[in-house]
């Protein structure tokens, strides 16, 4: 079994790419002439991490340890989703009722938002792999819901809101793994399984700071772990 690497939030990430890459195949053309194109209902997040050039000696030698730590594509990282729209504290602090355990009239309660806590967002229904829609409780107390473009993680798994109805979400890709009645949905950072997308991922990197050049590690998803 790989090992999984924790991957800190704080390397002094500058920019991060998530793509969802959809497999598709060619059915040949039409009698008209068009080419049919066939979904195979097969999509794997590929991520890339770009680090600021100004990397200081503690930050160097982290990173450093924990590309020998992940072995080539050997082991798995446990990535933070770094996205400053993400749904967060600042879209759904943590309330508390009052003393007796109540609400206000409107459902809400006080506001914690000098700690920085966030309102967990829990499953209020079983999802099934393969399922591309869970229903979220959004009471006790009432807090927004996911917006289209959130995302969010569950077992390491990513995926990203595309519709919302009601407490319903919709998302992409299909549920990787089963979803039961109050799992929490990760959303602050979301969090991502990936492995090196080649074994050289992390190479040459005090020669590429040198010279002020990026320094960017590429991920693909995580299935077997």
């Amino acid at each position: 079994m790989p090992e999984i690497i924790d991957w800190p939030c704080d390397l002094g990430v500058r920019d991060t790419d998530f793509f969802l890459k959809w497999t598709t195949r060619s059915a040949g053309r039409s009698l008209a002439g068009h080419e049919q194109i066939v979904g195979v209902n097969a999509a794997v997040w590929e991520v890339s991490l770009t680090f600021a050039r100004t990397f200081d000696g503690d930050r160097l030698r982290r990173f450093e340890a924990l590309v020998a730590r992940m072995r080539g594509r050997q082991n798995v990282a446990a990535l933070c989703v770094c996205d400053p729209y993400r749904y967060g504290p600042r879209v759904a602090p943590q309330q508390w009722p009052h003393d007796d355990g109540t609400w206000f009239s409107d459902g809400t309660g006080y506001a914690d938002g000098p700690t920085g806590a966030m309102q967990p967002l829990l499953a209020s229904a079983p999802a099934a792999v393969g399922a591309t829609s869970v229903s979220v409780g959004l009471t006790n107390p009432v807090r927004p819901n996911l917006r289209i473009g959130d995302m969010f993680s569950r077992s390491g798994f990513l995926y990203r809101t595309v519709g919302v109805a009601g407490n319903v979400v919709q998302f992409e890709p299909p549920l990787r793994r089963a979803i039961a009645v109050d799992d929490s949905l990760t959303t602050n950072p979301p969090k991502f399984f990936g492995r090196f997308a080649t074994d050289d991922e992390g190479r040459r990197v005090r020669e590429n700071l040198k010279w002020g050049a990026q320094v960017t590690v590429n991920f693909v998803e995580a299935f077997d772990r």
